[in-house]
């Protein structure tokens, strides 16, 4: 952290003799951190105001705001700017810790669960989004801090909270309840009639109504109000040449080595196999031309090629190599770069691959060309609007994005098809076979309470066994027409959170 540059800004709010000392005293203990940094005395009557400018005017890449009278210790300035400088997140919120001065679970409902503490100012921001959000705020006082915390919020910064010693008879003061609502309403009405600038559309179907849902370790999932989707909220640092901030991608993630949840057995994933060619057999003749796109351990494509003209793609060169050793013909490519030198295809198969694409318009549209009209497109997705999805939500959030980009409801995925050229044929849950031994491991690790009734009740069932896995199966027919013209809602595209 040696070459850090950090600007903390001191708003006092009137005559500057209260800061004086506290300038002193920060300038001591940066000049032991190695940092560089500036110290700024913010003279203004209104909070706001003076927060506003100070950011617009500090040069650091860490910005941090103190409070005048520094009731907590000096070091707490670097574990902030070390948060921000290891790369865990993007903004951090000081909170003493008893807790005193946290916004009421009213105000946090008004706006949104992850608000600074409103008895303390102490604040570290990256100065990318330390601009962004304070380019957007517009009111002053107090309420400036919760505003502070609402864009946080809306443009999809990950948010830590660091935990502080306040010396005992400090000065320090909690926003009044009643002020706090007000305040959270005024922003609310505020972004009621367009006041701040628009987030990131969702990637589905294009809605601003996006928000933060949960922070998993290095990113945030976000949550679109409309479609109901869930998406990982990835971030791109700026170019040299670029004139924004901050950049939200959504990127393939690097290729995993399989997990011990994703491990089943050879006879369950052939019995998947199986189920899944007996769907596709009552739409597609034999000997049609089939595509899978991602074939995974190659199960599918064994049981595929014994009826059809089978060809798999998969982006991994080992699973490819594999695949390719099983006799099947599989090419290591992606569905953007695969060519298709014999007719069009019959029909096309994905299985749990369509959630790690970054833009699920572009991929149908590559699918719609590559898939003859009439032909069949069979995919099984996760269903966020499934009972198993809503009730496992919160405790699976992190893994169920480990491999995933996209995670879609049910109503999204029939207004995705269907805008792009497909007709729903039809739609239900999907089931999938598992081995006792790899349900015995999800139980135990998720309800070990419940591990020895489940370990009983196994002996007695089949193995494999056949059970829900939270996922829809949809069968859709490309048209023969054309598909509805959704593109040109990107054209809003420059007014988005950057």
């Amino acid at each position: 952290m040696a070459g850090s540059t950090v600007s903390i800004l001191v708003p006092v709010g009137g005559p500057s003799q209260p800061a004086t000392a506290v300038r002193e005293t920060i300038e001591r203990y940066l000049a032991t951190t190695g940092f560089t940094f500036e110290v700024i005395v913010l003279e203004d009557e209104c909070y706001g105001a003076a927060v506003r400018r100070g950011i617009a005017d500090a040069r650091g890449n860490v910005i941090v705001i103190v409070d005048p009278d520094l009731p907590y210790p000096v070091t707490a300035i670097g574990d902030a700017v070390a948060m921000i400088e290891s790369g865990t997140t993007d903004v951090v919120f000081a909170a003493p810790h008893d807790g005193r001065g946290e916004p009421s679970s009213l105000v946090r409902w008004v706006l949104v669960p992850y608000l600074p503490d409103t008895s303390l100012k102490l604040k570290a921001f990256s100065s990318s989004s330390a601009k962004l959000v304070a380019a957007e705020t517009k009111h002053g006082s107090d309420a400036c801090d919760l505003e502070i915390g609402f864009l946080v919020n809306k443009y999809g910064f990950r948010v830590e909270r660091l935990h502080v010693e306040v010396a005992p008879g400090a000065s320090v003061r909690a926003m009044n309840p009643l002020r706090a609502l007000l305040g959270a309403l005024r922003i609310r009405l505020t972004n009621r009639s367009m006041g701040y600038r628009a987030a990131r559309r969702c990637p589905v179907c294009f809605s601003p109504e996006v928000w933060t849902c949960a922070q998993i370790p290095g990113n945030v999932v976000r949550a679109c109000a409309r479609c109901k989707c869930r998406y990982l909220n990835q971030f791109a640092m700026p170019d040299e040449d670029d004139t924004h901030p901050v950049r939200r991608v959504l990127r393939p993630h690097p290729i995993p080595p399989e997990m011990p949840e994703m491990v089943h057995s050879d006879p369950a994933r052939a019995k998947t196999s199986r189920r899944r060619i007996t769907v596709l057999r009552k739409q597609v003749p034999a000997h049609a031309r089939l595509l899978e796109i991602g074939v995974r351990d190659g199960s599918f494509g064994a049981a595929a090629s014994q009826e059809y003209d089978y060809v798999g793609i998969d982006r991994s060169p080992a699973v490819a190599r594999h695949a390719r050793g099983r006799g099947l013909e599989v090419y290591c490519a992606t569905l953007a770069n695969f060519v298709n030198t014999g007719p069009a295809f019959d029909a096309i198969t994905s299985f749990h691959v369509f959630e790690n694409m970054p833009d699920p318009h572009d991929a149908l549209s590559r699918i719609k060309d590559l898939v003859k009209p009439g032909g069949i497109l069979f995919l099984t997705t996760f269903d966020t609007e499934g009972l198993v999805y809503l009730l496992t939500e919160r405790k699976r959030m992190a893994q169920n994005f480990r491999t995933h980009l996209i995670l879609y409801s049910r109503s999204a995925m029939i207004e995705l098809l269907e805008n792009s050229g497909f007709e729903i044929e039809s739609i239900g849950p999907d089931f999938e076979y598992r081995d006792h031994k790899f349900l015995r491991h999800v139980v135990g690790s998720r309800w070990p309470l419940a591990a020895p009734l489940v370990r009983a009740a196994l002996r007695i069932l089949p193995d494999p066994l056949l059970v829900g896995t939270g996922s829809i199966r949809i069968v859709a027919r490309r048209r023969a027409g054309a598909a509805h013209n959704v593109r040109s809602i990107r054209a809003v595209e420059p007014t988005h959170a950057r």
